[in-house]
């Protein structure tokens, strides 16, 4: 297959070539431009096979060579609170139109473009405003906001504005902005041509701290020390000595002039239990507080640590080392830089997006490992486990409604009862998806488990296990199913996997800890072969997130007779709502509404959505002050579904949707078990 050419301008040490090489998309660089003479050194010597140009403003535009996708983080200082924010009176400032004059002349189908947060409020924001327009006039639909690097699971609190564009897009209606309440205003302010793509971006890196990056028996160097200070942290026990973690930035103290008295303007000590303030591109840089035996010690972080706080390996570190750049360089560079897991996140995203779109299809690297897909439903395992590299060779439900939306999404059949399979045809895989039916183990049912003859199902996946040996697999349900029958059902089923040859490790996991705003709890059940020489003891269950999406972001203001609730729901809710004294705001939600009782949910998060809201009557939560239900695409985003999935109308959606997995839950068990197992 034909690999994505890219462009890259202003290319630095190569953050955007290193994020880009670690994605899935299938790339290779063909014109690169750099003119700081050691950040060149640097480049070349982690991409010696990358032609390296010089100057850009001194190269015409005709002679950069075609290519589908153009990456830049152009010039920080012109835009900088770190400079003298001169913008476009700047003369670094017009290198953004030397952008602008490649891509009216190249027309790349995308661009994706990085700056400082500070480009968007740069000259009372006309400076950002002139970017969007050009883009808009040369043709790009585009989207912005404002990422942390911190998102992807660095130990460094860095915000950055990221700008993507399509060129001859489609424009979509604006939805909320999850990443940033910045960018988010400004998107409802301004009138321009715009998608909608970084709103389900998402990243599922492991979080580091930094004492996950910190290096030993280091040089003196670095060591902040005299009497003084010696003297001062002998006089202190309060300092923060435990190792929990926070992923937060943590402050100990600040050095008192008297004691610290030097040119550096970094006075700050923080924990290394929390994650550093902004990597900058000088020399005094952060500066943190360890412990040798029982005393207290302070350095600043070295250059090594900087780069590895802003995602870099050591084997990149490592080559800068050999290529002879100074220590003050080296400084400088990692500051400078672009943080290459942000930007792998943001390609993978983009590779995924176009292809859920069937507008362009992006070539990517060769997959992975492959999956089957039982149990199927609406496909929010294969979009979780696609996102992770794999293919899915197999996938089953019995539902003809649910299959046919799930052909429109993924041009595949999922049409078939698995009862009816030989285990023996279904294709050879790696991993086995499978959120078997919740009725026989749910409070929503009867709870009839294996006496009910759909619990059997689960002894189709035994099959299939015994069958084909897949490596490992995921498997989801109800949470009930850890008590139901006194235990006994979930007795039978690890037994089961046991006796076919699995280790096991299960946890009941809540959406609301991953970034979803529904209080839904669910199974987990994690798989691993016994005889592959993989430890089960190795698999980690996600840690819990700050929840930055809620109500107020998903749901739209809608005035259509469609989803317009009876006069007699109204007047429950009514009568409920004066009963209970529930004071209701916009984002205030009703569900299970009878004229006997009524739930309210009115912090941001969602009540569970499930099979129900498929039977008619007042199942489906209800957006009081807006007296309607909750349309089927707000319902898929609570579930964590992309807005290009295409989901039918009424009822029988409504019901697909609350039988559904949720997405970012199933890709962090994904990403997980494919770090160990493959």
């Amino acid at each position: 297959m034909n690999k994505i050419k890219i462009v890259s301008l202003f290319s630095g040490i190569g953050g955007f070539e290193k994020g880009i090489e670690n994605s899935i998309m299938n790339s290779e660089v063909v014109f690169a431009s750099e003119i700081d003479s050691h950040a060149r050194k640097s480049f070349l010597q982690n991409f010696p096979k990358i032609e390296l140009h010089g100057d850009i403003t001194k190269i015409n535009e005709k002679d950069i060579p075609d290519h589908d996708l153009l990456v830049a983080g152009f010039p920080c200082q012109a835009f900088s609170i770190a400079g003298k924010q001169k913008g476009f009176e700047d003369t670094r400032g017009t290198l953004f139109f030397d952008i602008a004059r490649i891509l009216e002349e190249k027309k790349p189908k995308y661009i994706l473009l990085e700056n400082v947060k500070n480009l968007m409020s740069h000259d009372g924001g006309n400076t950002f405003l002139k970017i969007i327009e050009t883009l808009n006039y040369l043709g790009y639909t585009i989207d912005f906001t404002i990422i942390n690097s911190n998102a992807a699971g660095l130990p460094q609190n860095r915000e950055r504005t990221y700008i993507i564009g399509i060129l001859d897009h489609d424009t979509d209606p604006l939805l909320y902005d999850n990443w940033n309440k910045k960018s988010d205003r400004l998107k409802k302010s301004l009138s321009y041509k715009g998608f909608n793509f970084f709103n389900t971006l998402q990243f599922n890196n492991n979080q580091k701290y930094i004492k996950d990056i910190i290096e030993d028996n280091l040089e003196s160097k670095y060591l902040i020390s005299n009497d003084k200070i010696k003297s001062f942290l002998a006089d202190k026990n309060y300092y923060y000595d435990d190792e929990e973690v926070f992923n937060k930035i943590i402050k100990l103290f600040d050095l008192p002039k008297d004691v610290w008295n030097d040119l550096e303007r970094q006075r700050r000590v923080y924990s290394i239990y929390g994650i550093s303030p902004t990597i900058l591109a000088r020399s005094d840089t952060t500066k943190i507080l360890l412990k040798d035996l029982n005393h207290y010690y302070i350095r600043k972080l070295t250059p090594r640590e900087t780069f590895r706080a802003q995602g870099f390996d050591d084997s990149f570190i490592d080559n800068i080392v050999k290529a002879g750049i100074s220590m003050t360089q080296q400084y400088k560079q990692s500051g400078n830089a672009v943080s290459p897991p942000v930007v792998t996140g943001i390609i993978n995203h983009l590779v995924k997006f176009m292809e859920n779109q069937n507008i362009f299809s992006l070539d990517t690297k060769e997959k992975g490992f492959k999956f089957i897909d039982l149990f199927s439903g609406l496909g929010g395992f294969r979009i979780a486990m696609e996102r992770q590299g794999g293919e899915c060779v197999f996938s089953s439900d019995n539902d003809k409604n649910v299959s046919e939306i799930y052909m429109k999404n993924f041009n595949d059949d999922s049409f078939c009862d698995i009862t009816e399979i030989k285990a023996s045809d279904i294709p050879d895989h790696d991993i086995l998806c499978a959120g078997f039916p919740c009725q026989p183990f749910s409070i929503a049912g009867k709870r009839l488990g294996f006496e009910d003859t759909r619990g059997t199902l689960f002894f189709d996946i035994a099959r299939i296990l015994e069958e084909k040996k897949p490596k490992g697999f995921i498997l989801e349900n109800v949470k009930g199913i850890i008590n139901h029958d006194r235990g006994n059902t979930l007795k039978v089923i690890l037994e089961t996997l046991d006796m076919l040859g699995y280790d096991v490790i299960y946890d009941v996991l809540n959406s609301k800890d991953y970034n979803i705003p529904q209080n839904r709890s669910r199974w987990y059940c994690i798989g691993i072969r016994k005889d592959i020489n993989v430890n089960i003891e190795d698999f980690n269950f996600p840690e819990k997130e700050e929840l930055r999406i809620f109500l107020s972001d998903i749901v739209e203001n809608i005035d259509s007779i469609e989803y317009k609730i009876t006069d007699t729901c109204e007047e429950n809710i009514i009568h409920h709502v004066n009963d209970k004294n529930i004071k209701v705001d916009d984002f205030t939600l009703a569900y299970e509404i009878r004229p006997s009782r009524c739930q309210f949910v009115k912090n941001g998060i969602s009540n569970c959505l499930t099979a129900k809201m498929g039977t008619g009557g007042n199942n489906v939560p209800v957006v009081i002050n807006q007296k309607r239900k909750l349309t089927e695409r707000e319902c898929l985003r609570l579930m964590g579904f992309p807005d290009s999935y295409k989901i039918g109308k009424g009822y029988q959606a409504y019901k697909q949707i609350g039988n559904s997995v949720v997405i970012p839950v199933i890709e962090k068990l994904a990403e997980e078990l494919v770090r160990i197992l493959l």
